[in-house]
């Protein structure tokens, strides 16, 4: 393959593995798992001055993922999209290096190739997409074997390359980096002397040390060792200092704990063995976090190539020493996740990548071979027509019986993730959804920071000039507050967030500003619906009440999903609003709107169909009874629903209805399709169960004219 060739097939290779790694970029998947908020608080350490060697948060973590996140986030602000964007670089890059890499270690054509499969693969794909520390440790080993090969063959020219030592400097720099990568990058030393040894027993200037080509290839190791040294030294010494930060987390999962293998270590390390080597093409990681579940590294077909190129790779180990390489690689970084918990898990087993793409890589490369070359070229004479169809024909089988499969392995990527993985809400539990819808609402109010869709900064005047004194106001549970470090990360403005509901801590921050817009958020299981009274120390009065339930998540171990959060939005109301209608007690009506629902804001049972009927009321005076609204949803005279509930689904009582109070109270109507104006009518009215006692239509006068309103529904 010419060189021109190979640069415009990256580029197309380029531009797909981009288009995969873009597309919905922030939206799939949703969310943003606690792993890479933990590296968002660093980040936000960072960028306020406080500056570190290692992260011992969260079972403590490599510095150079963080590092380079700071600097999104310095540009970008603190947002999913701004913590994930160094993933999409360095995904990216890694495809490029994967072609260099295989360029050095086979040929050009099995460079691309390898980079083509790395494009398409779903694993690396979604590794991109997310904001791991992992997906650097692909990169990492691709540079620095890259640069190593290119100084073994440095070595061995015939005419001494007066430069080849800088590739072994380079080679070992970057893979002493590699380590300030992910945990999994402790395994590569093993793989490197696994290597070594095969070298010594294959190699014969490995083992004549004094030979020209023997001394250079010793020399340049012991400078690409040497620079490694350097480069991971301080992380040594780290870890001398603090092995409880460093090595605290391999205890934990380590198959060898008896809490892991139950009794049965080598029954356990005999499954993990089957589950990791299946993992290829059988079947891999179950976890949501890391991949459609279960679907293995490789699609059918280029699951075929890969067991193809093994088997060119095993029959090559003992002449060609690149061949081996990626088999001992492959064989060795895989031991993070067979030994471990969960086996296979895709992030333990990142150390595999990209060097596991060579196989379907050499199987394509070995495949393209078997095929007969064109019979003509553009140096001949032109021949006969039949001539020509054969010339067409044959450059057309030989170029497209390896572009197939890789086609196909595009075509299956994209259809599992972009299809029923994307829109699986399971998705969006696994990437805690709920927990950045809550950090997106707490911002979208105090209108600064990321709102769950877009950067939002509104004027400092609007705010006030200082946070103390700023018209708005947050006040979060502290189990949300604690629980969620998402919200802690997202949160632009803190210092307008109180966190705790403590009745001495709201009085002093309401005593700064009495008529300011307040936003709380409450967890809602523990007990503070025994005490609703407790949120009329929280929100001013009277105030334009809407109350919000929050998405929904579900923990790993979780039965079912819940609901993360109640929001409680009091703004000032217009007291003078018109009333629609009267009713006694002292209870306007001041609206009433029909919209289609969807499953974010209604629970639309198994028709999946259904409307949001949101009301509008305003307490004139205090009410002594608890009372429930009776919604009746009809269309053409006949009831077709009905939707009976307190308001604001119970979570704002009218027994905590303040003079002057506007209350928004949605209801969710399922089994009627979209609204038909013309047609339908809402039907309701206020009761009180229990006793039986009803809120009485008023007229002009102030006489009862019936226990009920019927308003028509508009378009």
């Amino acid at each position: 393959m010419r060189t021109r060739d190979f640069l415009w097939w990256m580029v197309a290779v380029l531009l797909v593995a981009t288009a995969l790694r873009l597309l919905a970029f922030g939206q799939v998947p949703p969310g943003l798992y606690h792993d890479e908020a933990y590296h968002g608080l660093d980040v936000v350490d960072i960028l306020q001055g406080r500056l570190s060697f290692y992260f011992p948060a969260n079972n403590g973590r490599e510095p150079l993922f963080i590092y380079m996140i700071a600097l999104a986030v310095g540009i970008l602000g603190r947002s999913p999209f701004a913590l994930r964007m160094v993933a999409f670089f360095a995904g990216l890059l890694t495809v490029a290096a994967t072609a260099a890499m295989g360029r050095a270690l086979f040929s050009r054509r099995v460079g691309l190739l390898a980079a083509a499969v790395l494009a398409v693969t779903l694993w690396h794909v979604h590794l991109s997409r997310v904001g791991f520390r992992a997906v650097l440790l692909p990169l990492f080993v691709a540079l620095a074997v890259w640069q190593a090969t290119l100084g073994v063959k440095g070595a061995r020219s015939q005419e001494r390359d007066r430069g080849w030592s800088r590739h072994w400097i380079t080679a070992g720099a970057l893979y002493g980096l590699s380590f300030y990568t992910y945990t999994a990058a402790r395994s590569t030393p093993a793989a490197l002397v696994a290597f070594g040894l095969y070298a010594l027993a294959t190699r014969s200037e490995v083992r004549r040390p004094k030979s020209a080509v023997g001394g250079r290839l010793w020399r340049g190791g012991a400078t690409a060792a040497l620079a490694a040294a350097v480069v991971v030294a301080p992380l040594v010494v780290y870890a001398v200092a603090y092995p409880g930060v460093v090595l605290g987390r391999l205890g934990q999962v380590s198959v060898f704990s008896p809490a892991i293998h139950g009794g049965d270590l080598w029954g356990t390390l005999g499954a993990h063995a089957l589950r990791t080597l299946g993992m290829f093409f059988v079947r891999g990681d179950r976890i949501w976090r890391h991949n459609v579940p279960w679907r293995p590294v490789f699609d059918p077909v280029l699951g075929a190539a890969f067991i193809l190129g093994l088997l060119a790779a095993l029959r090559r180990v003992r002449r060609r020493p690149a061949a081996a390489f990626v088999l001992i690689w492959t064989v060795v970084m895989s031991l993070p996740t067979l030994l471990a918990e969960d086996a296979p898990h895709f992030l333990r087993a990142v150390g595999v990548l990209p060097l596991v793409a060579f196989f379907p890589a050499l199987g394509l490369d070995w495949l393209a071979g078997l095929l007969p070359s064109p019979p003509l070229t553009h140096k001949e004479p032109r021949k006969s027509p039949l001539s020509l169809v054969i010339f067409h024909l044959s450059f057309f089988i030989c170029h497209f019986s390896f572009i197939l499969p890789l086609l196909l392995g595009l075509t299956s990527t994209a259809w599992a993730y972009f299809g029923d993985y994307a829109r699986d809400p399971m998705v969006g539990y696994w990437f805690e959804q709920g927990a950045v819808t809550l950090a997106g609402r707490i911002n979208g109010f105090l209108g600064q920071g990321w709102d769950g869709g877009r950067m939002v900064r509104e004027d400092a005047a609007s705010l006030g000039e200082s946070p103390d004194f700023a018209s708005r106001r947050v006040y979060v549970d502290p189990v949300l507050w604690e629980q969620w470090p998402q919200v802690r990360f997202l949160v632009a403005v803190p210092e307008s967030v109180t966190v705790g509901l403590e009745k001495e801590q709201i009085q002093n921050s309401k005593s700064q500003n009495p008529n300011r817009d307040v936003a709380v958020f409450v967890w809602p299981y523990d007990g503070w619906q025994e005490d609703p009274l407790r949120l009329q120390g929280l929100i001013p009065a009277p105030a334009k009440i809407t109350v919000e339930q929050g998405a929904l998540s579900q923990g790993d171990r979780d039965a079912r999903p819940y609901v993360t959060y109640m929001a409680f939005f009091a703004t000032a109301p217009d007291p003078a609003a018109p009333a629609l209608a009267r009713f006694s007690g002292g209870v306007d009506l001041l609206g009433a709107a029909v919209t289609p629902a969807s499953a974010g804001t209604c629970s639309l049972g198994e028709s999946g169909q259904g409307v949001r009927v949101r009301l509008r009321w305003r307490a004139n005076a205090p009410l002594d009874e608890d009372y429930t609204v009776f919604l009746h949803y009809l269309r053409d005279g006949e009831r077709i629903a009905q939707a009976d509930s307190r308001p604001a689904g119970g979570h704002y009582p009218t027994t905590i209805w303040r003079a002057g109070d506007v209350v928004y109270d949605d209801h969710c109507v399922e089994g009627v399709d979209a609204p038909q104006p013309g047609h339908d009518v809402l039907l309701f009215g206020l009761w009180q169960p229990e006793s039986g006692t009803k809120l009485y239509l008023l007229d002009g006068a102030g006489n009862p004219v019936g226990d009920w309103i019927e308003v028509p529904v508009d378009g």
